[in-house]
């Protein structure tokens, strides 16, 4: 057990099996401060160009994710827990993903798409965890919502969670990408039915899509992030 009392953090650097430079960060962070964040967070960073010493703070790693900062665009990640979105994540990252787990804390990966680096965040996705998306709002560009199509059950409980982040402030504007995810399901919705439910064709204060997708097969995942892009380049004109 780290003690809360620690301000560095404890890292583990990996090279990237699939790049020359860049490096895959794993380390656990306390936080003294429990209102703010879950008092041990597991924190994952890809893409972050060059070797990273031993022990680090948070911040002098994130600077190492703003080299162009004209063309960065920072994309939150949010859905129910088992929802898909660390596949997801690790799909758009060309990562392997035979084995997932649940995401406790959150993800960071550096993803480059059409002249864009885009910086993504995944949180978990725990009902213990969403009081804390808050902290994540700031400077959002995108907001992707991941929904898991075939879980019927929770469509309820995800649309209400959903129309709480589209009543915050922070994000008061921010295009909304859903991902209705798993279509590669046979039990799945589809998403023309995931958007009614959700009641989608309401929204007026954004710009927003729906896009069927399976993280697992990476089938409607790059349609997706095209959307992303072009939303962001009308956003900035």
């Amino acid at each position: 057990m780290l003690s809360s009392s620690l301000h560095q953090f404890m890292c583990t650097v990996h090279k990237h099996p699939d790049m020359r430079l860049d490096e895959h960060v794993a380390f656990f962070l306390p936080i003294p401060d429990e209102k703010k964040l879950p008092p041990l967070t597991e924190i994952t960073l890809s893409g972050v160009s060059g070797r990273q010493n031993h022990k680090m703070g948070l911040l002098s790693i994130l600077r190492k994710l703003k080299s162009t900062p004209d063309q960065e665009v920072r994309i939150l990640l949010l859905g129910l827990d088992n929802g898909g979105k660390t596949t997801l994540l690790k799909q758009l990252a060309s990562e392997d993903i035979t084995h997932i787990t649940p995401t406790q804390g959150f993800n960071i990966k550096s993803v480059q798409s059409q002249g864009f680096k885009l910086n993504v965040w995944d949180i978990g996705g725990q009902r213990k965890i969403r009081p804390y998306w808050r902290n994540y709002f700031e400077n959002t560009d995108v907001l992707i919502y991941v929904i898991d199509s075939a879980d019927r059950k929770r469509f309820e409980e995800t649309g209400q969670e959903l129309a709480e982040l589209l009543d915050e402030e922070k994000l008061s504007g921010v295009p909304v990408l859903v991902f209705a995810n798993k279509q590669d399901l046979l039990t799945a919705a589809p998403a023309s039915e995931i958007a009614e439910g959700l009641n989608l064709h309401t929204i007026r204060d954004r710009v927003w899509q729906i896009q069927s997708c399976s993280a697992l097969t990476g089938e409607g995942v790059q349609d997706g992030m095209n959307w992303v892009c072009k939303s962001v380049n009308a956003k900035r004109k």
